[in-house]
């Protein structure tokens, strides 16, 4: 019996022991799940500290996590979910236990999961064992500039010497380079981002990133952190601005420099990630643009506006892309190449693609196809149509209307390098209708001057330079290139430009455009095909004969068969001594003008252009003839100049006020007088020509003796612009009379409110301009010949103390230019120093060495003036403020080394 009972007991105790080490899992769930709870909430909290750790470790300089730490909390995060999991069917089943919540429903399941549970908490104390690190992150190899490639860059040293002091200037935080396509502008940074390779510096790390016209912020973003080295595990699955975070996370406490290349329009850097205050402690964005307003637009503290090339410079550039090799090759080729890069106008990009295009033509034949196609025809040269002009027609397309495109292209219509008057331009521009929109002239040529500054900064335009004096304000240049790819862009529009410059008949080949074409310009020699060529042109609108010295009269014909024109221009024929009777026929002309010509006598069929609104007869050779009756026909007319600087004005200019006085949209006049008694009708009794007048000429009066000019005239003549007086040889003084005894002040608005220019020239009895204190936007003063005047602003003028007050601070706050020569008796200019804060340009040519002294002190001028010009003998007799005064004007004196004559160009 006891031999098989303990048989059976060992079976027993064997699935006793089996069965209650499995009922332990079943046994010890509740408890089990509440253990591996808190291990989860451990390691979390040592996940989260590793992560903290490791995310401190990268803002601070150039570090990566671990792999070792990388792999663990992929593992940590997920175990979590798993534990997750786990604890929610554990949850579960304890809830569906039976009698009394002792037994499970299901011991199967129950086992299963208990078991589970146990090795996921063996797993989750390994992972919490493991996550004590004593190293979370390494440093990583990155070098903080990467080198951009670039070739060998010319001409750009002078420029680049600027902007790296900029980079070295605490105060300077943001820096813009602006200018046109191709000029250089990329060149630029990126020789500045390779500097830093080269040059000892205490920033930290610098960016380059590409912005481009179509902002994508996420590549910017996605840039900048790879620069940083910011991980995938923080970067993905982050939206813009919490990227955006990150990065301003990791340039904390960092100097930095940002160079951003291509923008179009103002960037927001904190969407980036950049703030401020970075700027603010030394760190540096430096951007390229084509527009002058994103500069300002990006509150840039220091701005560069990028030229092209300067002759010797460009030909260099142009030799290195073509190959000595290759110039060598043929003895006419050094010289060829110097037409070819010529046609460049030193734009670099049209250098170098240019260049590269005549690297492999060894013979001259090819060169010379080349200088022919560039001249007459650009756009057929391949690698011009194909890549220089598709890259600056980007600042076209970006023009915001229409009419600053009609208006940019229109510019082109004038021969190669001229210098385009502003006020010619506008007036064009509103003859043409382009700017039909407004109620009035004056609004007009507001929108005019408008769109220029706009052009300008959109590097489409350029101020021009006049030797001796800066015109940038009031005349402007089209680059070459740009006149190129204006007549490209015209043509594939359907309104085809063609310009003239050079001698020659039209060519079989050339009819076809010129039948198609819009708008034509002759220069020079180039309008006898006229007379030798007709040529019919039914869609014609505009024609431009000018320049001409063998022109003495157009033929009737060819106003028969362009009678579609409304653009008339025939100024600056030094030869024209007639009209046809036919210009009766152009009925839907509404722009004429004969400035600079010599036409004697107007046409009395001149009466039937009853369309006609502005019509110019500006420094005529010889006094014109206007018969009777012609003006008054001219009912839609707005805008009549007849201004004669350097000739005597012989019309009836009574009678000219009463035609003028009759026209009821007149607005916009510009007269000369050369005799008192209609000066004084027009001072006394014209008040709406008074309103109108915009330039006014006063010449050979030598009966006037005093100009009295009353505030109420001065108040209408509030459209006032250029005021010209010259050979009145008895004029003592122009007289502001107040009325009721009550004086105007100067910053009074009914004062002289627009009048900028002031020529002043040869007036022998005058002895001060003391009434220049009423002309509060003076910006050009020119005064010569006055062999009486002592002083401009003379020092008792209407009692000191009047003057003292605006000597202060608003007298000639508009000044940019001033122009003084033979003044043999002038002492001063004003006894006070002045601020000048506009002032650019002072010249005192010969003949004023009793002026000793100029009215500057240390702070005048301060960031505006470029020169003072004169002769030596004068400059080192002048006196000075003080020590501080003469420091600051040393370095702006240039020697006159010229006989400049400035009346000339004003």
């Amino acid at each position: 019996m006891a031999d098989c009972v303990s048989p059976i007991l060992d079976i027993v105790t064997r699935l006793w022991d089996c069965t209650a080490n499995r009922a332990v899992y079943i046994r010890d769930l509740q408890d089990n799940l509440n253990t591996l709870r808190e291990l989860k909430r451990e390691l979390e909290n040592i996940s989260k500290d590793v992560e903290g750790r490791a995310d401190y470790a990268e803002q601070q300089q150039y570090s990566a996590r671990t792999n070792q730490v990388k792999g663990w909390l992929q593992s940590v995060q997920l175990k979590l979910k798993e534990v997750d999991n786990m604890l929610q069917k554990g949850d579960e089943e304890i809830q569906q236990k039976c009698l009394g919540s002792c037994c499970p429903r299901h011991c199967r399941t129950s086992y299963k999961l208990g078991k589970q549970v146990i090795k996921e908490i063996n797993v989750v104390q390994d992972l919490i064992k493991k996550g004590h690190f004593d190293v979370v992150a390494d440093k990583v190899p990155r070098s903080m500039i990467d080198e951009m490639p670039m070739e060998k860059t010319v001409g750009m040293d002078s420029v680049f010497d600027e902007v790296w002091k900029c980079v070295e200037d605490h105060k300077v935080g943001i820096i813009g380079l602006y200018g046109m396509g191709g000029v250089g502008k990329t060149t630029l940074l990126k020789n500045l981002n390779n500097r830093f390779l080269e040059t000892s510096h205490n920033f930290d790390v610098v960016i380059w990133a590409v912005v481009s016209k179509e902002v994508k912020l996420e590549n910017i973003q996605e840039t900048i952190r790879n620069k940083l080295v910011i991980s995938d595990e923080i970067w993905k699955n982050k939206n813009k601005d919490e990227r955006a975070a990150q990065i301003l996370k990791r340039l904390h406490n960092k100097r930095f420099v940002l160079l951003l290349d291509d923008l179009w329009d103002r960037l927001d850097l904190s969407t980036v990630g950049v703030s401020f205050s970075n700027i603010q402690n030394g760190c540096k964005i430096v951007f390229t643009t084509r527009s002058g307003e994103v500069c300002g637009q990006m509150e840039a503290d220091a701005r560069f506006k990028l030229y092209g090339l300067p002759k010797e410079a460009a030909l260099n550039l142009f030799r290195q892309k073509v190959g000595e090799d290759v110039l060598n090759s043929h003895h006419e080729l050094p010289k060829l190449a110097e037409i070819v890069a010529e046609e460049c106008s030193g734009l670099p990009l049209a250098l170098v693609t240019i260049g590269r295009a005549m690297a492999s033509r060894t013979k001259p034949e090819d060169w010379k196809h080349a200088i022919s196609v560039l001249k007459s025809y650009p756009s057929r040269f391949t690698e011009m149509g194909k890549y220089v002009f598709p890259t600056l027609r980007f600042s076209y397309d970006s023009l915001s209307d229409n009419t600053l495109k009609t208006c940019f292209l229109y510019c082109s219509i004038f021969p190669e390098d001229h210098d385009i008057s502003n006020r010619e331009l506008i007036q064009l521009w509103i003859g043409e209708g382009f700017l039909d929109d407004f109620e009035n002239m004056y609004e007009a040529q507001e929108r005019g001057r408008f769109i220029i500054n706009s052009l300008k900064l959109a590097c489409l335009l350029e101020g021009s330079f006049v030797e001796g004096i800066s015109y940038e304000e009031d005349h402007i240049k089209m680059h070459d290139v740009l006149r190129d790819m204006a007549h490209w862009l015209a043509r594939e529009h359907g309104n085809e430009i063609l310009v003239k410059e050079r001698t020659g008949l039209i060519k079989s080949q050339e009819i076809g455009r010129w039948k198609e074409a819009i708008r034509v310009s002759l220069y020079g020699d180039s309008t006898k095909f006229l007379i030798e060529t007709p040529v019919v042109c039914p869609r014609l609108q505009t024609i431009f004969i000018m320049g001409s010295k063998r022109l003495s009269t157009l033929p009737g014909t060819l106003f028969q068969s362009i009678n579609t024109l409304t653009v008339l221009n025939l100024s600056n024929n030094k030869d024209l001594r007639e009209l046809p009777v036919e210009i009766g026929a152009l009925i839907s002309l509404y722009y004429l003008n004969l400035s600079k010509s010599c036409v004697s006598k107007l046409p009395i069929e001149v009466k039937n252009l009853t369309q006609l609104r502005i019509l110019l007869l500006d420094d005529m050779s010889k006094s014109i003839v206007i018969p009777p009756g012609v003006i008054s026909s001219l009912s839609s007319l707005e805008m009549y100049s007849s201004i004669n600087y350097s000739n005597e004005c012989k019309v009836d200019m009574k009678l000219m006020i009463e035609e003028l006085e009759c026209l009821e949209n007149i607005t916009d006049v510009g007269l000369t007088f050369s005799s008192v008694s209609p000066i004084l009708q027009f001072m006394s009794s014209s008040p709406k020509l008074q309103g109108c007048i915009t330039r006014l000429s006063i010449r050979k009066c030598e009966e006037l003796r005093s100009l009295d000019i009353s505030c109420s005239t001065m108040r209408r003549m509030e459209h006032l612009e250029d005021l010209y007086i010259r050979h009145c040889d008895n004029l003592r003084e122009v007289k502001i009379c107040f009325e009721n005894e009550e004086r105007m002040q100067r910053s009074d608005p009914n004062c002289f409110c627009n009048l900028q220019i002031l020529n002043i020239i040869d007036c022998a009895k005058m002895k001060n301009l003391s009434w220049l204190i009423y002309i509060p936007r003076l910006r050009f003063l020119y005064v010569m010949e006055c062999s009486s005047l002592e002083e401009i602003i003379a020092w008792d003028f209407a009692g000191s103390s009047e003057i003292e007050e605006d000597v202060d601070q608003s007298l000639f706050s508009n000044l940019e230019t001033v122009y003084i020569r033979n003044l043999p008796k002038l002492k001063s200019i004003c006894r006070r120093a002045m601020p000048f804060p506009s002032l650019r340009d002072i010249e005192v040519s010969s003949g004023c060495r009793r002026l000793r002294k100029l009215p500057l002190n240390a702070e005048s001028a301060k960031s505006t003036l470029r020169a003072i010009k004169g002769e030596g003998d004068w400059w080192d007799k002048l006196e000075w403020e003080d020590e501080a005064t003469e420091l600051a004007f040393t370095s702006k004196f240039q020697l006159q080394d010229y006989d400049f004559m400035i009346e000339d160009q004003i």
